[in-house]
């Protein structure tokens, strides 16, 4: 499952990715799936203060995000990317689609894994992807996954109000859809296709909401008529009078006039004293139902176990239909329920890939499909077998508290004024309720009888005074506690790790120039500059044998004026290639590491200069050179270079104005030759 998230080697630079899951393991997110996208090189177990930078610097200028059920939400997670709750009346949030954008390929991730330990390491899964290119994307998955996890956003708790994590989610995907708007459809025909089936609720009072089910079947007929032979693999059914609804509606869907064979894979529980009765996690309606239907029925026993014999419990979910002229595999997060499938009012949302690949002769195809079906065991007598009914509810160990309705959303905001921003649904709250930092500041934020008192707003604002932001929000009620999920306003005005307090504004100018600006983050940690990490291997001479080791070049005017303007050469060809979007550039413009920290790590040298004021402010009006020269490259697929050209100048207009203010506003005494350049620059630069 992981491997999934690695970038094949012509992917280009990240852009983004939005994952969706039921059950979440935030640090798995983070340290596994985060890092092998963005391909990170650092481990966070070995090497956690160069993965953390690395991870720092990369989502300052990449989209992540999760969907996920809100029961699941208010787990802890770093601000650099956004959890977003989808809360679904009497259903589930219960898809498991990833969509992990490159500038130069695009991947849709369909599987039955949560993104937890036991989904990516130990469970029995089933996942699939497609990938997409600029000259061969098929640009109907996209679209499918696209408009699904548009419909899951707007699912998202308080998304009517707009928090900045909704607002980000819907930015990256209209990203994706400019991006690719000139990619190329595959010409060629094939034997196989493939489409998303999923299940969604009713999102407005009149919609009829989304089946997987029925989608499937719908796609089956259009290739060639009902099917006749149906095989479904679940860990998972419906309890008491719902459990043969799901059944039943599949029996009908099958074709008439033939002979309907129907075959279900279920889990069973080892039965030490009588070794030769199945016991069967699954209700007994799978067998007396379909007979209603005049179809055959064949019950197997999913296998528990790998091929070495190592415990793996089954959590995919398949589905199988064949007909004369096709066989078609859907695999996906549906488990065989009414909820799952689509069948009846209430519905999770699913997200299911299915595959339908025509039978001809010699095609290869459907082997292909068939093959992905597990070896099962046949269960002789169903009859006889002790039907257990169902396993408990997925999930249900980790059931806790939620939060009560009405709080909608919860935001912080960074940078010189901190506050929390809250926002509320007011006739929803109940009236004792009190809101919790938790973490290294603890303190009650806001209690319902203080918020009532000034005046049951629907947004609360709460100052924060520390500089670093809560770990957690915990919203309590009635002796009951659940976390509230928290988000960042702006992660770019979010404080840096305390030892980017020890890069000069020469490791970060050398970091932002390098051609792997990663690499040049390990070599800082590890030895203290930037360019050290390649610079040892070019020299042959031991350095306690060289005869000018007295002498520190490093020291002399000149050669801090060639080697500055040279890395500046440097930045100006970095700041010059394509970007894929209006946040990349942002965050490439105002990041964590990026050219206003480096123009503040600048002027922070000028008011420090002993002696070199006069340097110091030269190399300032150079920065400020090297930045009015950038020629932006455009490509087809990348931010055009009048949009690139719009954001970049007026953000140099206004780095120019502050420096110029800055400086203005300090005692100094640079040379008049100097303080006159200076002010060419800045006019040349201001328009």
């Amino acid at each position: 499952m992981l491997d999934l998230w690695r970038p094949p080697n012509d992917a280009g630079d990240p852009v983004g990715c939005l994952a969706t899951t039921y059950t979440f393991t935030p640090g798995l997110f983070d340290e596994q799936c985060l890092a092998r996208f963005l391909d990170i090189d650092s481990e966070p177990n070995r090497e956690d203060l160069a993965f953390l930078l690395e991870r720092e610097r990369q989502l300052d200028r990449r989209y992540a995000g999760v969907l996920v059920d809100h029961t699941q939400a208010g787990v802890e997670h770093s601000l650099r990317w956004d959890v977003l709750p989808v809360r679904i009346r009497a259903g589930k949030q219960h898809a498991k689609l990833s969509l992990l954008a490159w500038s130069q390929r695009i991947r849709v991730i369909v599987t039955s894994a949560n993104v937890t330990d036991p989904g990516y390491r130990f469970n029995h899964e089933v996942s699939a992807s497609v990938d997409l290119t600029p000259g061969d994307a098929d640009l109907d998955i996209l679209g499918q996954a696209i408009e699904f996890l548009r419909s899951l956003v707007s699912l998202v708790q308080g998304a009517s109000v707009n928090p900045p994590e909704v607002v980000r989610a819907r930015g990256f995907l209209d990203d994706l859809e400019r991006q690719t708007r000139k990619w190329k459809h595959p010409s060629r025909r094939t034997t196989v296709r493939q489409q998303l089936a999923c299940t969604l609720p009713r999102v407005e009072a009149d919609g009829t909401g989304r089946s997987s089910l029925q989608e499937s079947i719908d796609a089956c007929r259009r290739r060639g008529g009902s099917p006749t032979e149906v095989r479904v693999a679940s860990p998972f059914f419906d309890v008491g009078d719902e459990s043969g609804r799901v059944t039943a509606e599949l029996c009908k869907a099958m074709a008439r006039g033939a002979k309907r064979q129907v075959f279900f894979s279920v889990p069973s529980v080892h039965n030490d004293e009588a070794p030769g009765l199945p016991r069967l996690a699954a209700p007994r309606t799978l067998l007396t139902i379909p007979p209603k239907y005049a179809a055959e029925v064949t019950v197997e026993i999913l296998p528990e176990t790998d091929q070495d014999k190592n415990p793996r419990p089954w959590h995919a979910k398949m589905l199988s239909l064949r007909a004369d002229g096709y066989f078609a595999l859907m695999i996906g997060s549906s488990n065989f329920t009414c909820a799952g499938m689509g069948v009846g009012h209430y519905r999770n949302a699913e997200a299911n890939l299915l595959s339908i690949a025509d039978s001809v002769d010699y095609g290869r195809d459907t082997g292909r499909l068939e093959a992905v079906w597990p070896d099962v065991e046949e269960v002789d007598n169903p009859e006889m077998a002790e039907w257990l009914g169902v396993r408990p509810p997925e999930g249900e160990k980790a059931k806790a508290p939620v939060v009560p309705d009405g709080f909608l959303a919860a935001t912080y905001c960074a940078g010189d004024t901190r506050q929390i921003v809250l926002r509320f649904e007011p006739d929803l709250l109940r009236d004792d309720w009190a809101i919790h930092a938790c973490g290294r500041h603890e303190r009650e934020l806001l209690a319902a009888s203080k918020w009532v008192a000034s005046g049951r707003r629907r947004v609360e604002t709460v100052k924060w005074q520390p500089v670093e932001p809560p770990d957690r929000l915990l919203v309590r009620w009635g002796g009951c506690g659940a976390y509230l999920p928290l988000n960042v306003e702006d992660s770019r005005h979010l404080p840096p790790p305390s030892t980017l307090q020890n890069m000069t504004a020469d490791d970060m100018l050398l970091i932002l120039a390098a051609s792997d600006p990663s690499a040049a983050i390990r070599g800082w940690i590890g030895r203290g500059s930037p360019n050290d990490y390649e610079g040892e291997l070019d020299s042959a001479t031991p350095i306690d044998l060289d005869p000018l080791r007295r002498y520190d070049l490093q020291a002399t005017f000149l050669h801090r004026i060639r080697r500055r303007a040279r890395v500046l050469a440097q930045l100006r060809e970095s700041l010059q290639r394509p970007v894929w979007g209006r946040q990349g550039l942002d965050w490439r413009l105002r990041g964590l590491i990026g050219v206003e920290a480096l123009a503040d790590r600048l002027f922070g040298e000028f008011k420090a200069a002993d002696g070199r004021v006069d340097e110091a402010l030269l190399t300032l009006a150079d920065l400020l050179i090297v930045l009015r020269e950038v020629d932006y490259t455009a490509t087809e697929t990348s931010l055009s270079r009048a949009e690139f050209n719009n954001v970049f100048l007026e953000f140099l207009r206004e780095l120019v104005e502050k420096l110029d203010k800055q400086l203005g506003d300090l005692p100094h005494q640079t040379s008049l030759e100097v303080m006159a350049f200076w002010k060419r620059v800045v006019e040349r630069c201001a328009n």
